[in-house]
């Protein structure tokens, strides 16, 4: 019995080493004071990777190489082909730290939404979006972006796909 009990104090005493080590590491990472978007609208992307998630109707998503804004512009027009998105500033307590965030699409049309977890610079402009393609349910209505960081919503853009 006195041998369970100290392998009992020796597992809870490791434990509570691992969390204060582990610890400033792990404040630094959500010290997120807000997130500012810079631009939005319709954007021509070039391919780098696919990565893989879950939580989307596809599986993964792509992950781009560079971005450029076409046009600055809430209404969107649904046709195959069509990129669009927000780019933002992560703001907070350490510039350059990195920081997952949830990032969620919210089709209003058909009441679904699609999620995914991107790791960003604190400080550095950022990007995401979305792109109709074969996968896509291209219906007219809301289509909203939405950037969580530890179940905090900090910052959404709402856009207006119509019939093209």
């Amino acid at each position: 019995m006195k041998a369970i009990n100290k392998i009992k104090l020796v597992t809870v005493s490791i434990i509570i080493i691992s969390l204060a080590v582990l610890f400033p590491f792990v404040s630094q990472a959500s010290e997120v004071d807000s997130i500012k978007i810079i631009d939005f609208g319709l954007y021509k992307t070039t391919f780098a990777s696919w990565q893989e998630a879950p939580s989307t109707q596809r599986g993964e998503i792509q992950l781009i190489g560079s971005r450029e804004l076409i046009r600055r512009t809430k209404r969107i027009p649904g046709k195959d082909g069509t990129e669009f998105g927000i780019r933002y500033v992560v703001n907070g307590q350490e510039d350059g730290g990195q920081v997952d965030l949830l990032v969620r699409v919210v089709h209003s049309a058909s009441q679904t939404s699609e999620e995914w977890t991107a790791t960003r610079q604190i400080g550095s402009p950022s990007f995401d979006g979305w792109k109709f393609d074969s996968y896509s349910n291209i219906a007219p209505g809301e289509l909203t972006i939405q950037l969580f960081h530890h179940g905090v919503k900090l910052a959404e853009k709402s856009f207006t796909v119509y019939e093209q």
